[in-house]
């Protein structure tokens, strides 16, 4: 429980009554010591000095009175500063809202704030070391956290995916091919070796180009591999390579998995900055999640987590899930709506179609309620869920929301940021 903190007022006050005290304290002694002098010193104890009385009496309250003032001088003592609250953007506190005050359904109970106080460091801005601090609609503290570096990595990363997501109106345009450059197509394809992660030599197909990026073919896996140098002979930079994609959209096409990926490395590049992306991103490959860092290869770049359903598991509208298929999202089992995080929306009963399944960033809740998603090829959509469901009754309807928990990985992000950017 926090201290009581005493106001600069209070302290004042209890100073001006401790004088007055001292004050009256001392008109009243002087009266007590005329009187004295006036009384027949006969009546004194017999034994006792003429002259102790008066001397003993005005020592005792030379002493009381300078105790007395010395109390009010220490109550008026300056206390140690307040941490100053860091002013905060609308985003920073809609993705501080929805990460630390809601629940795992992503509700926000009404009234509901966040203050962060400044830490050691005194910078005024979010950084490591901050005290974050969520109210009550009264005003009354619930919670409190110091802000460790892993925590701003993953708010900042969080903050960029819903930024960026929000900002890509309907993304890409759809390709069953997993990833295409529109217009990018070769006359002629080209056959070259290349050396694999397995440190193999291997032969892949050249398919399509532009200046930043080859649609290639390995086997039966498409990638879209960013060149080593452009078309002057320069050499590619990855962080240009992925703002290409994001500021011409309109020259590529994607699965509803690849722009996940895509999202991934945008955001990291937004959080870590130009450098140190450029340092360790490596040459990229884009193929649905296909991450050639991660060691099981296919999380896009995210902590992922997945459960699966047996067969007959899920029922909507009299369609059951197939064996394999994804389990429904169930907060009892740990799934979590957090804003920056993505899921998937699962079509029973279709492992195979295309449109067996969307993708989608999750925004956060809308003021009516509703669930506020980003998907590729559809954009932003308010989606409201069946009672005691997780079963779409709009966009999505015939669908429902899956096990699927897509996570910032904090770690990497760190690990990737020499120039400490957060």
């Amino acid at each position: 429980m926090p201290l009581p903190i005493v106001s600069a007022t209070q302290t004042s006050g209890q100073a001006q009554v401790s004088a007055s005290i001292s004050s009256a304290f001392l008109a009243r002694t002087s009266t007590i010591q005329q009187q004295a002098r006036e009384s027949s010193f006969n009546k004194l104890p017999t034994g006792l000095p003429s002259f102790a009385a008066p001397s003993m009496m005005s020592s005792l309250l030379q002493k009381i009175s300078q105790q007395i003032g010395g109390q009010a001088s220490s109550g008026s003592e300056t206390l140690p500063p307040q941490p100053a609250p860091v002013p905060l953007s609308d985003t920073e506190k809609s993705t501080l809202l929805g990460t630390y005050a809601a629940d795992s359904q992503g509700n926000i109970p009404a009234g509901q704030a966040v203050t962060v106080l400044d830490g050691d460091n005194a910078d005024q801005r979010l950084s490591e070391g901050d005290t974050l601090v969520v109210s009550n609609a009264a005003g009354a503290e619930t919670s409190r956290k110091t802000l460790a570096a892993t925590d701003l990595y993953e708010l900042r990363f969080r903050e960029n995916m819903v930024t960026t997501a929000s900002s890509l109106g309907a993304g890409w345009d759809f390709s069953e091919d997993l990833v295409h450059i529109n217009g990018g197509e070769l006359t002629q394809t080209e056959t070259r070796s290349y050396t694999s992660a397995s440190n193999q030599t291997a032969t892949e197909t050249v398919l399509e180009r532009n200046n930043y990026w080859e649609v290639v073919q390995r086997g039966s896996n498409r990638y879209l591999l960013m060149r080593e140098t452009d078309n002057a002979g320069q050499t590619i930079k990855p962080s240009d390579a992925i703002n290409d994609v994001f500021n011409n959209r309109q020259d590529y096409a994607f699965d509803c998995a690849s722009p996940l990926r895509l999202l991934n490395l945008k955001a990291t590049l937004d959080t870590i900055g130009t450098d140190d992306f450029d340092s360790h991103a490596g040459r990229l490959q884009i193929s649905s999640w296909y991450d050639k860092d991660d060691s099981s290869g296919f999380d896009g770049g995210f902590n992922t987590k997945v459960r699966t359903a047996q067969a007959g598991e899920v029922n909507v509208d009299g369609v059951s899930n197939l064996q394999g298929e994804t389990a429904l999202f169930d907060t009892a089992k740990g799934d979590a709506l957090i804003p920056g995080s993505a899921y998937y929306f699962d079509l029973p009963g279709d492992n195979k179609s295309a449109s067996q399944g969307w993708n989608a960033v999750y925004l956060g809740r809308n003021d009516d309620g509703s669930y506020r998603f980003w998907s590729t090829n559809i954009g932003n959509v308010d989606i409201r869920f069946g009672e005691n469901s997780w079963l779409p009754q709009d966009t999505f309807k015939g669908y429902y929301l899956g096990a699927v928990n897509v996570n910032p990985n904090s770690e990497r992000l760190q690990s990737w940021d020499s120039n400490r950017s957060v």
